[in-house]
């Protein structure tokens, strides 16, 4: 462990925990060239991790090179499923060092108050015994003295202070709230106040080395574990002009067919219903549907664009057949009237031949079939 903090010799090692966001700074080693990746910061919150083989040679282009952020996210995974069955375990003795740090700090400090004591008693037999005459000796033992003094007066209040904490133990809420959160190390783990010096040690304390690799469109990371495994974890590349802050593929496509029966207001509360988030985390609204759509595309809803499609909602068949809307959705429900839904929230699209249909099928009347003499005979009889 020593032997990885020299930055000397940091070709070589993993060298010592420094200041920045990059988690694997220290611990990635290119896979084509075996040279180390260098952390870099093209701006603030982006992190990338580069080959430094074409330092060395610059004829040579960069082996590998992507996101940092990604890279870092899939390692912490790997890590904190492996520290999660040891969580309780570490609430637990972090519960018992909160209760006996007082206590052994206390004992530390009553032990480095006898010695003060004894200081200050030798300070005055030392100034007892000298002649008055000797009046550059006694000034220096009364300064030692004095001083002897002040560093028992020091630890007196340092104990009153220690020992007035001792009073107030951690509480049951404290131990509640320590449990918690070794049964979520996720959430530990991504709190803002959680240090990122102390993320890298866990990793470096848990792996040996990680070897990054590119092949075609895809970053490979082989993860070497210091009990001697090997995991492997993959992801694509991000090309220029791309971002993390991009639409998932099936937001766009569900705001695509919702765009043909629905405005960008309604939109935006369907898929706040579903506890869907933008690319930043937002809540949805009309003007944010509306920038997607127009990235991607997509036309506005026009009113009266379902009626040109024969297409009609759950109230309207109601209305055209006389009936309630709760008589409707108990038709759907029976899979007896046939409908489409986009998605949790969304309104039922009903088409109008079937309504139509349902409702001629309704009012057709059944003729009584009829009589067979043969068989009204054998009931009379």
């Amino acid at each position: 462990m020593i032997a990885h903090n020299e930055n000397a010799n940091s070709r070589a090692v993993r060298g010592a925990v420094r200041y920045g966001e990059a988690l694997l700074a220290g611990l990635l080693r290119c896979g084509h060239c075996g040279a180390k990746m260098l952390a870099q910061y093209p701006r603030q919150r982006v992190i990338r991790y580069q080959c430094s083989g074409y330092a060395l040679n610059r004829d040579q282009s960069c082996c590998v090179m992507f996101g940092g952020l990604r890279a870092d996210l899939l390692v912490s995974e790997q890590l904190l499923r492996c520290l999660s069955p040891l969580g309780i375990d570490a609430a637990t003795a972090a519960i018992s060092a909160l209760e006996d740090a007082n206590v052994e700090r206390i004992q530390q400090k009553t032990l480095a108050l006898q010695q003060a004591r004894y200081e200050v008693a030798h300070a005055r037999r030392q100034y007892d015994a000298v002649d008055p005459s000797n009046r550059l000796v006694a000034a220096e033992l009364e300064r030692r003295w004095n001083r002897a003094l002040s560093a028992k007066a020091d630890l007196e209040v340092e104990i009153a202070v220690l020992e007035e904490a001792r009073e107030h133990p951690i509480t049951a809420a404290q131990k509640q709230e320590l449990l918690d959160f070794a049964q979520d190390i996720q959430r530990l783990w991504d709190d803002p106040h959680s240090s990122p010096e102390y993320k890298k040690r866990l990793l470096r304390i848990a792996l040996r080395e990680i070897t990054a690799t590119c092949e075609a469109e895809t970053i490979r990371l082989v993860l070497h574990w210091q009990g001697g495994d090997h995991t492997q974890v993959e992801f694509p590349k991000i090309y220029t002009g791309q971002h993390r802050y991009a639409t998932g593929h099936d937001v766009v496509g569900m705001i695509g067919q919702l765009a043909r029966i629905e405005p960008d207001a309604r939109i935006a509360s369907i898929l706040n219903k579903n506890e869907l988030r933008t690319a930043h985390g937002k809540c949805w609204t009309a003007k944010i549907v509306c920038a997607v759509r127009n990235r991607n595309e997509i036309p506005v809803y026009r009113e009266g664009e379902r009626k040109d499609r024969s297409e009609t909602s759950i109230r309207e068949a109601a209305d055209a057949r006389g009936v309630t809307p709760t008589t409707i959705f108990r038709l759907i429900e029976l899979k007896q009237l046939p409908a489409t839904q986009i998605c949790g929230n969304a309104p039922w699209i009903l088409r109008k031949t079937n309504v139509e249909r349902y409702g001629e099928a309704r009012t057709q009347v059944t003729p009584p079939p009829r009589s067979n003499s043969t068989k009204l005979l054998f009931e009379i009889q």
